[in-house]
């Protein structure tokens, strides 16, 4: 089970988005006006997690044409690399938040002209 410090709300998805899965919305931020939702969903049959992230822009549209990168540094240091594939309204990528601590999530997206970068930390318990 993954516990975190920051947002830890269950967030449902229909079968067709992750069969058999909950998401846990693990953080929210805003970036030059544009809205970050977090969600991390549990695939222990894979031994993986799936790091979703939803960008909605100032005018409250989803932002659904882009690129975005994750960046994620685990508790021990180790650092993983992702583009995101986008997937429903969301851009998403395979993590492994399998160790226990801090890991710092650092995410890129580029939409035209338009470069955003958003941070944040959460806590595997």
């Amino acid at each position: 089970m993954f516990v975190t410090s920051v947002f830890c709300v269950p967030a449902p998805v229909s079968a067709e988005e992750h069969p058999q899965t909950q998401g846990l919305q693990i953080h929210t931020s805003t970036v030059d006006g544009y809205r970050f939702d977090y969600t991390l969903y549990d695939f222990p049959e894979r031994k993986t997690q799936h790091l979703m992230v939803s960008i909605t822009g100032p005018d409250g549209a989803a932002v659904e044409q882009g690129e975005v990168g994750f960046l994620v540094t685990g508790p021990g240091g180790s650092k993983q690399k992702a583009m995101t594939m986008g997937m429903k309204g969301a851009y998403g990528a395979d993590m492994n938040f399998g160790e226990k601590g801090v890991y710092s999530i650092k995410t890129k997206a580029v939409f035209g002209d338009k470069k955003l970068f958003d941070q944040f930390n959460y806590e595997v318990k």
